[in-house]
């Protein structure tokens, strides 16, 4: 898909959710999945506008209930690309076991992000497992004053030390309805039961400093300033031997855009906000939209990675 003669474009950093895997609302505007293909394992996608057929594999359900899809054809262009020279990152605020129960659905990478850049897991071949994977410790220990060391994953969030818990503790004690399920350097916050959006807003500029936010699927995501998916990309590359300038970012909403002002070029399935529409708005050189939705959205700007990542040019 992309030669690795296009030495100037190494790294890709790639979202899941809206970016790779779609969720039935917004694959039904586009098709539907028929039935079982012939090949196992797989679904068939049929789009509306062409009535082309599309493989996908269905993914395990997540912890709110959706079931996504992903097509074959994005997992072999993206394995195609990889050939090329290209390293794959994906990249994601989904907690550690959402991403675990999806690995066997995903396209195989060169590392793999979790919890909005709080944890990174590279390929370890050494390990005589299923799923041969090892934690990146350096990075982990980084967010330690904040979050608490690695071993704390096993105490409730309730009792683990660092100011990212006393903040958990904190707005438990007001009413706040907090997700930290599979979760040990991030928790989620959403509003509901009387809480506003000028409520999430007035916590997260009182933050103290060692601490940071960002919006995912219309949730508030805490995590240390240690963290993030700009910090976490930025310590990939440096392990790649690579720079941000670099690298390329296929993304869908909010807290891709931190990410999205500091790589070289992005790729966007979908605009999911005001947002990501301002950021488009304002370096439309530096965006590829595509103009479909779903998988036939990913795959079409896989299309596009191959014709414009080697010019960094638009058209």
């Amino acid at each position: 898909m992309v030669s690795a003669r296009h030495a100037s474009y190494n790294v890709c950093f790639c979202d899941i959710d809206g970016t790779l895997v779609h969720y039935p609302e917004a694959q039904a505007k586009w098709g539907e999945i028929t039935g079982p293909s012939v090949v196992p394992g797989c679904f068939m996608y049929v789009a509306r506008e062409t009535g082309r057929r599309h493989k996908v594999l269905k993914l395990p359900p997540t912890t709110t209930g959706l079931q996504g899809v992903i097509s074959v054809k994005t997992l072999t262009e993206l394995e195609r690309m990889r050939r090329g020279g290209i390293k794959l990152v994906l990249i994601t605020g989904a907690r550690l076991s959402t991403m675990l129960t999806r690995m066997a659905f995903l396209p195989a990478a060169d590392a793999y992000v979790c919890e909005n850049g709080g944890r990174i897991y590279y390929p370890e071949a050494t390990l005589t497992v299923a799923l041969p994977i090892a934690e990146d410790m350096e990075w982990r220990r980084k967010h330690n004053a904040t979050a608490g060391p690695p071993d704390s994953d096993a105490i409730p969030p309730s009792e683990r030390p660092g100011t990212l818990w006393e903040l958990y503790r904190e707005l438990t004690a007001q009413g706040w309805s907090l997700d930290a399920f599979s979760y040990t350097t991030n928790f989620r916050l959403k509003a509901k039961d009387g809480k506003t959006a000028e409520d999430v807003a007035r916590i997260v500029e009182n933050l103290k400093p060692d601490l940071a936010s960002s919006t995912n699927i219309g949730l508030a995501d805490f995590y240390p300033a240690t963290s993030g998916k700009e910090k976490a990309a930025q310590h990939i590359v440096e392990k790649f031997q690579s720079r941000l300038e670099e690298a390329f970012l296929l993304c869908d909403d909010d807290n891709d855009m931190g990410l999205a002002a500091v790589v070289g070029k992005v790729f966007l399935p979908s605009i999911t906000s005001d947002s990501v529409r301002r950021a488009v708005d304002a370096n439309p050189e530096k965006f590829v939209v595509s103009q479909k939705g779903g998988i036939i959205a990913t795959e079409e700007l896989l299309e596009h990675v191959e014709d414009h990542i080697g010019t960094f040019l638009l058209g």
